[in-house]
């Protein structure tokens, strides 16, 4: 009778689940103020910039951005050093006199920055049905054409951490 007692106790004691770390749908999961970490950490590209005034779908999903406001922004926190940018190749530290000449390059316009990079961390608070992101870090990518105009691809100018 003692044996099945034990049994039992182990069995309930081995199965029980720690309730703090498990998500909505059973996922594990670190709790936080904010919500529960779903991603950590998370990293995608999002075109700003619309190389194709005749791409209807993608001028709608960049409507509401105000690109000069953002870039000019990040810049702005860079030379306050209130963020610190990094080389993208190397993770060298750049200085603001570092970016300063990244912009006074001739070819270089603040207005063809078309793409971030953005690095983040995701929360999800399913009792308040809200979800909300933390960027860690952004890299600026760089629009380059061919000579007739055609996008070719992006350039990494630099990383900045928020």
């Amino acid at each position: 009778m003692l044996l099945a007692v034990v049994l039992v106790f182990l069995g309930v004691a081995c199965n029980k689940k720690d309730s703090s770390r498990q998500g909505e749908v059973g996922t594990v999961v670190n709790d936080t103020t904010t919500g529960m970490v779903v991603a950590d950490t998370i990293i995608y590209d999002v075109v700003i910039l619309n190389p194709n005034p005749d791409d209807a779908w993608a001028s709608k999903c960049l409507e509401g951005l105000d690109h000069k406001l953002l870039i000019d922004n990040i810049f702005a926190m860079i030379y306050s050093e209130k963020s610190v940018a990094y080389n993208h190749e190397t993770g060298e530290k750049l200085t603001p006199k570092q970016v300063e000449k990244i912009e006074s390059e001739e070819i270089f316009d603040r207005t063809n920055i078309g793409k971030i990079q953005f690095t983040e961390v995701w929360y999800m608070n399913p009792g308040k049905t809200e979800m909300t992101k933390k960027v860690l870090s952004m890299v600026l990518g760089y629009n380059y054409y061919t000579s007739n105009g055609e996008l070719i691809g992006h350039k990494a100018l630099f990383r900045v951490e928020i």
